[in-house]
């Protein structure tokens, strides 16, 4: 094990780069923030508010799928509680979130990887591909996470989103007002008449 560890150390060492002003560690900053669950959801909120129906209930399946993990793997930190690398940048991540195994930034890019398998062609699904590994890796450049944590996070997040696709089924069927807004409409104009 402490093989591994030293493994993990040294290409999380080869991979950071500690100057915050190199322009690509700004590059992986920026794509760093592009997993962010917050960001995921609210964009997917937006779609899902104007789509049509389809589109609609993908979105709502995507962000529900989003939040529902990001919960499950913040848990899940807390209870490994491996402590993120040194380092001064991303604070925000620091503060509200300590722990760094699994990155959740990577299981959330394994989860996208199959929602876009199962959502859309060959080449879109490549882009989806192509950002989840300059997005993980973006974590390790900046110093956020070890190499340890972006790998296995996305094998998480792979798996993570193939039981999710399993579950689509059962979830459109037995919980269709979660998907499809005009249900909402219909139960709110009854509430309020």
């Amino acid at each position: 094990m402490q093989k591994i560890l030293e493994l993990d150390q040294l290409l999380t060492q080869k991979i950071r780069i500690n100057d915050e002003n190199n322009l690509l560690f700004r590059i992986a900053a920026f794509l760093s923030q592009t997993g962010d669950s917050w960001i995921w959801c609210s964009g997917l909120l937006i779609v899902w508010l104007f789509a049509d129906e389809a589109v609609q209930k993908t979105a709502a399946f995507w962000g529900i799928s989003i939040a529902i993990t990001a919960i499950l793997i913040f848990t899940l930190k807390r209870i490994i509680h491996r402590q993120r690398p040194e380092g001064t940048w991303g604070n925000i991540y620091r503060k509200t979130d300590p722990h760094s195994f699994p990155s959740g930034h990577a299981v959330r890019a394994g989860l996208i990887i199959i929602l876009a398998l199962n959502s859309f062609q060959f080449p879109i699904t490549m882009l989806f591909i192509f950002w989840a590994i300059i997005m993980v890796l973006s974590r390790v450049v900046n110093g956020v996470h070890y190499m340890s944590d972006v790998v296995a996070g996305i094998l998480f997040g792979l798996f993570i989103g193939i039981c999710w696709i399993a579950l689509m089924p059962f979830l459109f069927e037995r919980f269709d007002f979660l998907f499809d807004r005009s249900t909402w409409y219909v139960v709110l104009k009854n509430r309020f008449q």
